[in-house]
């Protein structure tokens, strides 16, 4: 290793990171990474620091592998994400039935005209076929989207995202819940948001969980008053901020004191019961956002409702990206 630099180790894609280094302070980068002698990815956390040695100005920097926590921190998201949609069963069956429905009513119009003998209006038949057409189309994007949020994602498989697109899925599979259990919601999406840098399906995830617990707290201060308060309501805000893409998320529910607060992002911390949470979402989705260089801030009152406000660096429009998310 003489005579060869940290840009030499490093991936192409953290050059940047790396060049870092080369400061009058010190500096820590969290998972960079580096390429093995067969060329396979690692990675690494390194700290460092400028000194003089030997009177010379040298870079010493401490260098520590962490690709077998990265893996294990895969392994934890994937278990959550399974758990989560262990948690949204219920609501599928409900997000399933109305186009199941559909097709059940129009096919049996079809077949009790065509057991009675009666000649079917091509206009009506027409539409009945559409409409069926158009509900098993529904039912088969749930599903697809389902199998999409399940599949396991690659830590470095960035891609360019609109935060919109999670956000809306969420309610792909949440939104029939929602309203079955009288939850307004509220979205306010920014259509000329730029995008950031990230993962969609566990963006998804960030949201889902912070959706899920917005329902819980709704749900929760309706049996403290005994079902005497106003009607549940979930706002998600999207816009622009000083270089960043913002997403506020908004709820009415039960809220929570400060000594809970302080201690929603700890792993396995949760105020539900032992059936209903494991203490994680929030702490993996903490995680994910610091994965993607953003921040997630908090402001609550017991009994007021909860706000979570996530931020992520805007990416500038000619920004030369691997891929594009699909949309």
């Amino acid at each position: 290793m003489l005579q060869m630099s940290f840009r030499d180790l490093g991936d192409p894609e953290d050059e940047e990171k790396i060049r870092s280094l080369v400061v009058e302070a010190c500096v820590f980068l969290p998972k960079i990474r580096h390429r093995k002698k067969d060329g396979s990815i690692m990675h690494v956390d390194i700290h460092s620091c400028p000194r003089v040695h030997l009177g010379e100005d040298v870079i010493i920097a401490n260098i520590a592998d962490i690709t077998d926590s990265i893996q294990a921190e895969a392994q934890l998201i994937q278990a959550s994400k399974m758990a989560t949609l262990g948690e949204m069963s219920a609501g599928m069956a409900h997000e399933l039935n109305q186009p199941l429905n559909a097709i059940r009513i129009g096919s049996d119009l079809l077949r009790k005209m065509v057991a009675r003998g009666q000649s079917l209006d091509p206009e009506l038949a027409g539409k009945v076929s559409v409409e069926i057409g158009a509900q098993v189309e529904r039912a088969a994007n749930i599903i697809n989207h389902l199998r999409e949020f399940g599949r396991k994602s690659d830590l470095d498989e960035l891609e360019k995202v609109n935060i919109n697109k999670p956000i809306n899925d969420v309610f792909t599979v949440l939104g029939q819940q929602l309203k079955l259990r009288q939850i307004t919601v509220n979205l306010d999406l920014d259509e000329n948001i730029p995008p950031i840098l990230g993962v969609r399906n566990r963006l998804e995830q960030v949201f889902i969980n912070l959706v899920m617990n917005a329902r819980d707290a709704i749900e929760e201060k309706r049996e403290m008053t005994h079902g005497e308060t106003p009607e549940g309501v979930l706002s998600i805000r999207s816009y622009q901020e000083d270089g960043k893409v913002v997403a506020v998320v908004r709820d009415n529910g039960n809220g929570m004191p400060e000594s809970v607060k302080e201690k929603i992002f700890e792993p396995f911390f949760t105020t539900k019961e032992i059936t209903k949470g494991t203490g994680l979402g929030l702490s993996i989705s903490y995680g994910i956002i610091k994965d993607y260089e953003g921040a997630i801030e908090v402001e609550s009152i017991a009994g007021s409702g909860t706000i979570f406000k996530i931020s992520f660096p805007a990416l500038a429009a000619e920004k030369d990206l691997q891929k594009e998310s699909p949309a």
